[in-house]
């Protein structure tokens, strides 16, 4: 028996960037399934037009659609091949979608609509672990690159440094600002001094890049976790794990009970107990309380599989047990409205019905 419980957080940053890029693609196919679904029952007349669009581009013939298939695929071999040099082509290779046995032809196109938000959302992840390792990396295959940097001349050691943050949408100042001070002095002392500097500059601007994706990553795979676990669950903050807050989360079955979890940003410490909404005024105990709590302490450690799966790591730090402390009684008004029936599938029984 569980009453409210402490969780340190930890995960493995590169696991679970993978992780949020795997559950951002699904999603992407998910909600064109959804948007499909939603033209079919509600507007007939702009799911006719849909179907005479998709008429159009299915005369374009079949060749059109092998051809954009085997770019995909080489897309995606590619970036195996990448997730290889890093150690995480295992992981890759789970999440790719089951090629179709057959020729049916929509079936073509539901995997390479999968196989292409994969890439998509797969491609930067690696890119920016490739440049982030670049020192233990090896070049090999890669021709744009010298063999060693001693060897390469002044323009091309700046331009393999500036290479690994090519990624980036754009650079900081003072990153660009000491790049261009030290092509003014190529060669000689200065411009050695400068590129040690730029180095170190760019390394650090790295982690910390990764640092903030994983920080969002950890918020998208706690909310999409808790859905597949048939949660309702209040939107998520992409600043839960940077800033800190609360989060709430409930089945439609229970009633005035749910789950806080409040995140303290600055320890890495989670906690989660169970509150009751109440009207305001009212603090009379109920006999269920405790029952909640039991229940609770019995889906506990299956949110925490589910979470270790997608590389966040929970461990216990504190647990009392149930009664030991009441209930939290919350005035309704403060807490987020949920549903009280199931209402249209969710959008992860839509991932997992659609997507291979």
């Amino acid at each position: 028996m569980s009453g409210p419980t402490t969780v340190v957080i930890t995960g493995d940053g590169l696991v679970i960037l993978l992780s949020a890029a795997a559950i951002r693609a699904a999603l992407a196919v998910a909600e064109a399934h959804h948007y499909a679904d939603a033209l079919r029952a509600h507007q007939d007349a702009e799911q006719t037009d849909l179907q005479e669009r998709l008429q159009a581009a299915a005369a374009l013939g079949k060749q059109a659609l092998q051809e954009q298939l085997q770019i995909a695929e080489q897309e995606y071999a590619q970036l195996i091949a990448l997730a290889e040099k890093i150690g995480c082509s295992a992981q890759i290779a789970a999440s790719q979608p089951v090629s179709p046995a057959g020729t049916d032809e929509q079936e073509i196109i539901e995997y390479l609509r999968s196989l292409q938000a994969l890439v998509r959302e797969l491609r930067p992840v690696l890119l920016q672990e490739s440049a982030r390792r670049a020192d233990a990396l090896s070049d090999e295959g890669d021709a744009n690159l010298d063999a060693a940097s001693a060897a390469a001349l002044p323009q091309d050691r700046l331009a393999r440094l500036l290479k690994r943050i090519a990624h980036l949408e754009q650079l900081p100042e003072h990153i660009a600002q000491l790049a261009r001070e030290l092509e003014k002095s190529l060669p000689g002392a200065r411009a050695d001094m400068l590129a040690s500097e730029l180095r170190l500059q760019i390394q650090a601007l790295l982690e910390a890049e990764k640092k903030r994706q994983v920080e969002q990553a950890q918020a998208l795979i706690l909310e999409q976790t808790l859905k597949d676990l048939g949660y309702q669950v209040e939107e998520v903050s992409h600043t839960l794990f940077v800033e800190g807050g609360v989060v709430h989360f409930r089945r439609a079955s229970w009633d005035k009970y749910m789950v806080r979890m409040r995140m303290d940003a600055k320890t890495g410490q989670a906690n989660f107990n169970v509150i009751r909404s109440v009207k305001q005024g009212e603090n009379e105990r109920s006999v269920l309380d405790h029952l909640a709590e039991d229940r609770w302490c019995s889906e506990f450690p299956t949110l925490m599989a589910a979470l270790e799966a997608r590389g966040i790591h929970m461990q216990v730090t504190r647990l009392l047990q149930a009664g030991e402390l009441p209930v939290q009684l919350v005035v309704e008004d403060k807490l987020p409205q949920f549903a009280e029936e199931d209402q249209i599938e969710s959008l992860s029984q839509l991932m997992s019905k659609k997507l291979p």
